[in-house]
């Protein structure tokens, strides 16, 4: 570490002076950078040796059906419309299920290993993303801390490697405002190469989900409030509508030339009413229906009637504590910075702080405002998390650069390790189901079971049917592949049936079936009796559970076997009574 610290200083490239005890002050871009990158390839390596450990979720199985179907549409010439009618999800445009379905063409791996690794792919790329943002932003230091708080976000993390429409949404959401930060010292004639990569990243958003379109509202508003601002700087009233003018056909116009295209590409049935449908479908999100009760904070909830308070719940105990602590303090430091400088604020940070702001404000405000249904806790808002990365960032760099003036500034640091180190074995306690985090307010994972949901799609099921198996091959030794078991599924079956060895058979008829895997989203492991032979647990919080039911199949059927001389009935009486 000494020589280390020796050559680190008397680089001048990557050192600004000879003292040793300036390191951790350093704000040189290129170190940061190459930090930056090192986290890169660190979290390509995780990928590349985990993705194989998590289980196939809920609704993977039918995107993967309406990959396919597009696929299929395209290579028919438009025959085969099996896409523009699949279940609720024609809805949703299929940029991530169709190049799935296409890799799985050529894939040498298993259908769903092939998908893990794609959406983890992309998950690194809005850590690429967030990193950029950031470094937009604040600089190289604030890009790499960006970087870091979102790869050690579980629920980021976690959901990166099966999650087909979330991870997608939020990383076309981070880009995009990327390149709305990247606009802004521009304005008001940006180049047309930098609306065209807005553009194109919009588009693919809004390919995973109409939402997408919130972003064109977002830079709607950005570019009004940039002619406001100049109108108000130069005391021009005439500005506003030449401003307005240029936003409009210069600026707005070629962006959304090519996003719509671009949205259109991987959605056939968008493609059948280019106007009409991506309404409907936006129209669809907007009044979606969820007749069922979620659990929220140990008691269960109508889906439509929740309080105001379970989103931003969800969102806070979801945060690792050090990145909640420093979102909290962002409005305030934001507040503090424009009373400081007011009235002579600076447009381009301000303008980019407030895109970054809205984008995290703005969806919760609104679905708490309308009311909106929600279910699975946060997950249909994992698109604010790289934001919220980025927003803890800017003020983690601040800190850094007030720690670094202080006399003692190391026994921080030595906490913050600390911390960190505390954090990331949490996450491999986890493993692989990162996603079930719940931070230290609640008392953790443990404290949080029967209170918050926990492994609502089922990823802890590919551990239950090993650990199904490995006890009958105890059990049975050399007979186990003799013998044939049936095996009922709470909930979607395909998130244990892929996993099944040739003698297990899945049953639909729960009542009957040998032995039944049930995980603990609406108390579904206390829905039928039977002795438990396997638990996946993680860190004393139980995610789902085996049970043995062949004795409590045999009591009931002999319970409910007819008396006297129905009991010598021949066999195949009871079919033909």
């Amino acid at each position: 570490m000494d020589a280390f610290i020796t050559w680190l200083a008397a680089n001048p490239v990557l050192a600004r002076t000879t003292r040793v005890s300036s390191w951790p002050r350093t704000s040189d871009e290129f170190f940061w950078k190459r930090l930056s990158f090192g986290l890169t390839i660190f979290a390509v390596v995780l990928v590349l040796l985990t993705f194989r450990d998590y289980g196939v979720t809920w609704d993977e199985d039918a995107h993967n059906w309406y990959g396919n179907f597009v696929l299929d549409y395209y290579l028919s010439f438009f025959i085969d419309q099996n896409a523009l009618h699949w279940r609720d999800l024609y809805n949703y445009g299929a940029i991530f299920d169709t190049l799935a379905a296409a890799l799985n063409r050529v894939s040498p791996i298993g259908i769903y290993e092939t998908r893990h690794l794609l959406n983890a792919v992309i998950g690194i790329l809005g850590l690429v993303g967030c990193c950029k943002l950031g470094h937009a932003m604040g600089g190289a230091r604030t890009g790499f801390l960006a970087a870091l708080f979102l790869l050690l976000t579980p629920n980021y993390y976690g959901q990166m490697f099966n999650n087909p429409k979330d991870i997608p949404f939020a990383v076309g959401v981070v880009w995009a405002t990327y390149y709305m930060v990247r606009i802004v010292p521009v304005l008001p004639r940006p180049p047309l190469r930098l609306l065209i990569k807005f553009g194109v990243v919009v588009g693919m958003t809004m390919g995973v989900r109409i939402g997408g379109l919130m972003l064109l509202c977002y830079f709607s508003l950005l570019l009004a409030v940039d002619g406001i601002w100049r109108t108000i700087a130069t005391r021009r009233a005439s500005l506003l509508i030449e401003s307005a003018r240029i936003a409009l056909w210069r600026v707005l116009f070629p962006a959304v030339v090519f996003a719509y295209p671009v949205m259109l590409l991987f959605w056939p049935w968008g493609q059948t009413d280019p106007i009409e449908n991506p309404l409907r479908a936006l129209a669809f999100f907007s009044h979606q229906t969820f007749p069922f009760s979620t659990l929220f904070a140990g008691r269960f909830v109508p889906a439509s009637d929740l309080p105001w308070t379970y989103l931003p719940t969800y969102i806070a105990l979801a945060l690792p504590e050090l990145v909640l602590v420093l979102l909290l303090c962002a409005p305030v430091l934001a507040g503090t910075a424009i009373l400081r400088e007011w009235p002579h604020l600076r447009r381009e940070p301000a303008l980019t702080h407030f895109v970054l702001g809205l984008g995290i404000a703005f969806p919760v405000a609104f679905t708490i405002a309308i009311n909106a249904v929600l279910f699975d806790g946060m997950r249909h808002f994992i698109f604010v998390l790289p934001l919220i990365a980025v927003a803890a960032a800017l003020v983690a760099d601040q800190a850094c650069t007030r720690l670094a003036r202080l006399p003692r500034w190391w026994p921080i640091y030595v906490m913050l390790l600390i911390y960190g180190i505390g954090h990331i074995s949490i996450m491999v306690m986890l493993h692989p189901n990162q996603y079930v985090y719940y931070n230290a307010f609640v008392g953790g994972v443990d404290g949080a079971q029967q209170k918050f949901k926990l492994d609502y799609w089922a990823n802890s099921y590919a551990e239950a049917v090993q650990g199904l198996e490995n006890y009958l091959y105890a059990a049975y030794g050399p007979d186990f592949e003799d013998r044939e078991f049936t095996v009922a599924v709470c909930g979607p079956p395909i998130s244990a049936d892929y996993y099944f060895p040739e003698n297990f058979r899945f049953t639909r008829q729960r009542f009957q079936a040998d032995f039944f895997i049930a995980f603990t989203k609406d108390n579904c492991d206390r829905s039928l009796p039977g002795r438990p032979i396997y638990r996946v647990e993680r860190m004393g919080a139980l995610l789902s559970v085996v049970l043995d039911r062949r004795n409590t199949f045999a009591e009931q059927r002999t319970a409910k076997r007819p008396l006297g001389g129905g009991l010598l009935r021949p066999a195949w009486g009871w079919a033909n009574p």
